[in-house]
């Protein structure tokens, strides 16, 4: 009974230190939000665990459940911060609101099924509460930006029924309305989106949450440093490769930036690099998570659920263009150290690796990596190699000796971590299901691809331009799962129309809506690593947009170089020269951003490498040969060039030195 009390107290003492201790402002006790910010929490990640290997709830109610955890753990939060009276009341009334639809939906779940094309009054009342409710707790989560446009779109059909010719669309009577976008329970806040929120992205928050609570990122720090540590760009190397094994199995880019930036960009600051670029190259390797498999990140779990492609079939055809992502990057960190005489000029140390750090954090990173790779050849489920990878670096992690294993209050703060990022996407996700939800039943979505049919007259380019500046509009939010879901909605099936494979056109918007996260006007990988670092957000957001300056243009290519997706076919020598020509032109446009090779470069150095770039680009979109071979041709001339002025360059420097 001793044993039990002691360990109970144990057990109670850990919760109450697993929240961070911050400026506090709130109305209740501080210690009261704790509480019930970590029992919440951790309901909501018991629930998703269980239903990850027996499903005990009816669908409905698993959505509910879901909506309900997602948006009490947001206004919770938000009310610890919050100083005002007036908006912490209207916190607590939308806590209470939530309870009230949640008991109402889970009580009254059999009729609701009957009757939800003939809503009630009552139904109409709960239904719009809950709409309320979900804009509220995006707003929370997000900002206004996603709020505001949902709220444009399904408002716009009832001023569209009077509009003339392509503006004009259908709309329903305001409880058909209502029904379908919240109490109907099908369509809207219970989209395939909130699915794709409770079955794919939820465990893997949580899983990067435990994860960085059990310190596995001090692994992936000495691994940096035994691989890539004795270049001259050691630190950005050290950086890419952290940002990239974090990626493998996290896929979350604010969450790698917050796990990896404090060591990385501290260790290239000391070494030599520009704050601004040791920022932008921690942020980049962030962000690239989202598109390296096995675990590429929520955006990608979105197309999993929203489009019916396998996952393992998107891990691997995401696997040639990811290599490419982080190969360009690492140039770049290169180049720059080449280029910065403190970095070019300083002696290259053998850096010194804690080898007990690799030998026993190690294992928590291997061991659930595998797992989640065997599983999905297997087929499982996203939310079974979820729930396997959280127990397994949990496992692995206590399995070291114990001045490596984590505190327990460390590990109930890793859950709450993960949970709270799992509930600002179900909340974010919610709400875009109402968007979808309108696109289908108002027409908009129709009217769209024929208008992007219509204005593009035929042309598959300018179409692709088309889509994928509006794909760039909707990711303006900074959420990437927002920007994929709403430029999907109506970019795919006109795609589909111009010719283009299904898994193609999905990747198309995938992309766009990834880059969301480091570019302008609302970066939030880079705020978060501004915030850091201490550098400037608008200097540091157009040093990322240099970085990615090649990637940006992954959506056309995987158009007209299916070989990037494993799609063609692969015995046809194009696909290995289309291949060729995507590699050459990405290492020539990082020659001309930075300006740099062996020395910097001549201006017809810099021009001929541009044109090679340009030129490439061309024979990808037009398959021209002839291109391919100028291209070829440019390249190789002012390598040849460059190399041989820089070696005449060093033997008179040696020579000079001998005197």
């Amino acid at each position: 009974m001793g044993f039990g009390k002691k360990k109970k107290d144990k057990a109670e003492q850990a919760i109450e230190q697993a929240v961070e201790v911050k400026a506090y402002g709130g109305v209740l006790p501080e210690k009261v939000y704790d509480y019930l910010l970590v029992v919440f929490c951790l309901a909501m990640c018991m629930m998703h665990m269980i239903c990850a290997k027996k499903s005990f709830l009816q669908q409905e109610v698993y959505l509910t459940m879901h909506m309900f955890f997602s948006f009490i753990i947001l206004f919770l939060s938000t009310a610890k911060k919050s100083e005002s009276k007036i908006h912490n009341a209207f916190l607590f009334l939308s806590v209470a609101l939530t309870f009230a639809f949640t008991i109402y939906v889970c009580c009254n779940l059999e009729a609701l099924r009957v009757r939800q094309w003939v809503s009630t009054n009552l139904d109409i009342v709960v239904g719009c509460t809950m709409i309320v409710l979900a804009l509220y707790a995006c707003w929370l989560g997000f900002g206004k930006f996603i709020p505001i446009l949902v709220i444009i779109v399904c408002i716009y059909p009832f001023f569209g029924k009077m509009m003339p010719g392509p503006f004009h669309t259908s709309a329903l009577p305001f409880s058909r309305t209502i029904s379908n976008l919240s109490i109907g329970l099908t369509t809207g806040l219970y989209d395939s989106t909130l699915t794709i929120s409770a079955n794919y992205t939820f465990l893997f928050c949580v899983f990067g949450g435990v994860m960085s609570a059990t310190g596995v990122q001090k692994f992936f720090g000495e691994f940096g440093k035994w691989t890539v540590g004795r270049f001259r760009s050691g630190s950005a190397q050290i950086s890419v490769v952290n940002t990239a094994m974090v990626g493998m199995v996290c896929g979350n880019a604010i969450a790698n930036v917050t796990m990896t930036g404090p060591y990385c960009i501290d260790n290239m600051k000391k070494n030599g690099y520009n704050p601004t670029t040791a920022t932008a190259i921690s942020c980049v390797g962030s962000n690239g998570g989202q598109i390296l498999p096995p675990v590429m990140g929520i955006v990608a779990f979105s197309m999993a659920g929203y489009a019916g492609i396998p996952y393992w079939t998107i891990c691997k055809m995401a696997i040639i263009s990811a290599i490419l992502y982080y190969l360009s990057l690492s140039l770049y960190a290169h180049l720059h150290a080449l280029k910065t005489p403190e970095l070019r000029t300083r002696i290259v140390e053998k850096p010194v690796v804690d080898w007990d750090v690799m030998k026993w954090k190690g294992p928590a990173f291997v061991v659930p990596f595998i797992i989640i790779i065997t599983l999905l050849i297997q087929g499982k489920s996203v939310m079974v190699c979820g729930f396997w990878a959280i127990i397994s670096v949990i496992v692995m992690s206590y399995l070291a000796p114990k001045r490596h294993r984590p505190k327990f209050r460390e590990l109930i703060g890793g859950f709450v971590e993960g949970a709270k990022q799992g509930a600002q996407m179900g909340a974010c996700c919610a709400v875009i299901g109402m968007l979808v939800c309108t696109f289908t039943t108002s027409g908009m979505g129709v009217k769209l691809t024929s208008g992007i049919e219509s204005w593009s007259h035929g042309s598959l380019f300018l179409a692709l331009l088309i889509l994928y500046i509006a794909s760039i509009i909707a990711g303006m939010a900074g959420v990437s799962v927002a920007a994929y879901f709403t430029a999907a909605a109506f970019a795919v099936p006109a795609l589909q129309k111009l010719g283009i494979a299904y898994a193609t056109a999905h990747f198309f918007c995938v992309y766009p809506a990834s880059y969301s996260t480091i570019t302008p006007p609302v970066a939030l990988t880079t705020l978060v690593g501004t915030q850091i670092s201490g550098t400037p957000y608008g200097k540091t957001a157009i040093e990322c947009c240099k970085i990615c300056g090649v990637s940006f243009l992954a959506p056309f290519l995987f158009v007209y170089a299916p070989v990037l997706l494993l799609e063609g076919s692969l015995t046809d020598p194009t696909s290995y020269i289309q291949l060729l020509a995507v590699i050459v032109l990405t290492v020539a446009a990082q020659f001309c951003w930075v300006n740099y090779f062996c020395t910097d470069l001549t201006l017809l150095e810099r021009a001929m490498f541009f044109l090679s770039f340009l030129t490439l680009i061309l024979y990808i979109f037009m398959s021209m040969n002839i291109l391919c071979i100028i291209g070829l041709a440019l390249f190789a001339a002012a390598t040849v060039s460059h190399v041989a002025k820089w070696k005449k360059n060093k033997k008179k420097l040696v020579s000079s030195a001998a005197v």
